[in-house]
């Protein structure tokens, strides 16, 4: 059973550093800020002129900047900064969760996780979409039974040169809730269509089988629409379609506040639910496997040169 921080008494809130006020790191400072589990003591970001966002929450442009009195960090740089942004605290034995993907890079995993070795930090990736309510009941009939499950994540942003692709940003969220439902990454990959523009990834459909269950995803830069769909055939059944940004039916808190909770909890010990950068490693090689398949069948935009 999952508990929420509204059925634990707490002594006092968490107080939590936010590192990062992109556009995720605006989304989670939206919902720490309404948990009363969670004292936000700072926000830092490089551009001052985010300032204005921080909505009276002390602000700085560099951690030495603030005090030093939070016992953990959301971090929310681009992922290029990750292990920048996370090391030194992890090394000080501040908790982290870092936002999805973990790094793109194997070499500055390791080198987070050793850094919360050295600091007796617990790290742990934001992966969202595991608290989301239709990939939870997803995951708990395919330990059960074998199916087919086809996911489709349309983005309206485009592809930018030297910023993630498709994999990275969309397709992540459903091979980190795969890896962990299969216990394994290595499964048989393949690549159905793919496309690049200005050497980038944007567009990737791939099927990927672990024995009797199989996964078809789909993930789009520059659609004409945002969708995260998500069809589910168990074996015997009818196919059930769910929305991935529908409200949860039940009332429940939204993913990204539910992801926040545990993180809270996790303090505690209890931190199974969150992604890890074991996890994130296996996610990674995934992904990678996935992206050299992509690159061999990938076709070019018409008037291309």
């Amino acid at each position: 059973m999952t508990l929420h921080l509204a059925e634990i008494v707490s002594e006092e809130p968490l107080r939590v550093l936010l590192v990062g006020l992109g556009k995720m790191g605006q989304l989670h400072l939206e919902c720490l800020t309404k948990m009363p589990s969670v004292s936000l003591v700072g926000i830092v970001d490089e551009d001052e002129g985010k300032e204005i966002a921080a909505n009276g929450i002390p602000f700085a442009r560099s951690i030495d900047g603030l005090a030093n009195d939070f016992a953990a960090a959301v971090v929310a740089v681009p992922v290029e900064r990750h292990a920048e942004a996370a090391v030194p605290l992890l090394a000080r034995g501040i908790d982290c969760l870092v936002e999805k993907p973990l790094s793109l890079c194997p070499g500055e995993i390791e080198t987070m996780i050793a850094a919360a070795r050295t600091g007796g930090a617990r790290l742990s990736v934001a992966q969202v979409e595991r608290f989301n309510p239709a990939i939870e009941s997803t995951m708990a009939a395919l330990r059960k039974r074998s199916g087919k499950v086809r996911v489709q994540r349309l983005s309206r942003m485009q592809s930018v040169a030297g910023g993630p692709d498709v994999i990275a940003d969309l397709m992540v969220h459903d091979l980190d809730w795969i890896v962990k439902l299969e216990g394994t990454s290595d499964c048989e990959i393949t690549v159905l269509e793919s496309r690049r523009t200005a050497g980038c990834l944007d567009y990737v459909c791939c099927r990927l089988g672990f024995g009797d269950t199989s996964y078809e995803l789909a993930a789009v830069h520059g659609a004409s629409e945002r969708k995260r769909s998500l069809d589910v055939r168990l074996d015997g059944d009818e196919t059930r379609c769910f929305d991935l940004l529908a409200l949860s039916p039940d009332g429940r808190p939204d993913p990204l506040t539910r992801q926040a909770e545990v993180f809270v909890m996790s303090r505690a010990g209890d931190a199974a639910e969150l992604a890890t950068a074991e996890e994130a490693l296996a996610v990674l090689r995934l992904s990678d496997a996935i992206r050299r398949c992509a690159f061999e069948t990938s076709k070019l935009p018409e008037g291309a040169a």
